[in-house]
């Protein structure tokens, strides 16, 4: 069954300063848990920066492949949620070899010193992107993957290593989740939702290429009180189990169309045809819902509208800056 529940007190975050990170670890420090970050700040320090301080927090800046620091963090935690990556598919394609280095290969010396350390709960997050594209079908765990690039293919190999990995002392489990939206700390507007935001709140115009083609989206705050629940959840439930947190399959018309309805309509929606590549996905969550009582419980239109309050309270304007791009902060950065 591996340890009590009531024995996780302190959390390893990679990544912790990402987009993700930035929602997640204020969540789990107000849960009274001792949260440590690990990260390389390559997307800077914004996400953290107002946590420095708070007596629960600590911070380690360095790069998941220094294994000296990567020992010296474990030191005392309990649970590990392993954010840090070289995150989606155009960022993974500008160095195939960094984004195996990172995004996969830094996996068994973590998990190795982990254990050592009496580390007791890993927390994996995958990518609905192991399916590959799939116009018709609602795949659910159980439907073969088809890894169609070097992120998709990390991905499907780190799954499989954490379930041979997981034992009855290290509860181990993934996470394949959607596309993420809403505001963050540490934004980012190279995701779908929050691009198509950002132009049409600066341009006032929208071409949607297409429309018909659907993108799973989950909102920050649900992915984020997911990966709580599985720093909760008992062992039995999750142990070397792969879970799907899809979100909201939904076409990209309606996101145009919600973010029109947000805008009070000030927004001139172009319909154009489908471009070559338009990957649709359709991704079902049952599993997470009937067996952790998982659902999302907000909506793309509510993460349009933190979007837009960000905006007119001063948090952003530019959304071309390097800062809100992975690509350009990775090349900007030199990591290629």
């Amino acid at each position: 069954m591996g340890k009590a529940l009531k024995e996780i007190k302190k959390i390893l975050v990679t990544g912790g300063a990402g987009y993700i990170g930035s929602v997640l670890v204020p969540k789990l420090l107000h849960l009274g848990y001792e949260v440590k970050v690990f990260d390389n700040l390559t997307y800077s320090n914004s996400g953290i920066k107002d946590l420095f301080g708070n007596p629960l927090f600590s911070f380690i800046e360095a790069d998941i492949r220094d294994l000296e620091k990567v020992k010296q963090s474990l030191n005392e935690v309990d649970c590990i949620i392993h954010l840090a990556a070289i995150s989606n598919d155009p960022s993974a394609e500008l160095d195939q070899s960094l984004t195996r280095e990172i995004n996969y290969d830094a996996y068994l010396p973590l998990i190795q010193y982990a254990k050592k350390a009496g580390v007791h709960r890993f927390i994996n997050p995958s990518s609905i992107g192991v399916y590959g594209i799939n116009f018709d079908n609602y795949v659910n765990e159980n439907d073969p993957v088809n890894p169609l690039t070097e992120y998709a293919r990390c991905k499907v190999k780190s799954e499989v290593l954490i379930k041979e990995q997981s034992s009855s002392d290290f509860t181990a489990v993934s996470l394949r989740c959607g596309t993420v939206c809403g505001w963050s700390s540490r934004m980012r507007f190279d995701l779908s939702v929050n691009t198509l935001t950002a132009v049409a709140l600066n341009n006032k115009r929208l071409t949607v290429w297409g429309g018909g083609q659907k993108r799973p989206q989950i909102h920050i705050d649900d992915i984020t009180n997911f990966f709580v629940s599985l720093v909760m959840a008992p062992s039995i439930k999750i142990n070397g189990k792969i879970f799907n947190a899809a979100g909201h399959n939904t076409e990209v018309m309606q996101i145009a169309e919600t973010i029109k309805k947000v805008l009070n309509n000030d927004l001139e929606l172009i319909s154009a045809p489908p471009r070559e590549d338009e990957r649709s996905y359709c991704v079902s969550s049952e599993l997470i819902e009937k067996e952790l009582g998982l659902f999302p419980k907000k909506t793309i239109e509510d993460a349009v509208i933190d979007i837009v309050k960000a905006y007119h309270e001063g948090k952003w304007n530019n959304y071309l800056l390097p800062i809100y791009n992975n690509v350009k902060q990775i090349k900007e950065n030199k990591l290629t």
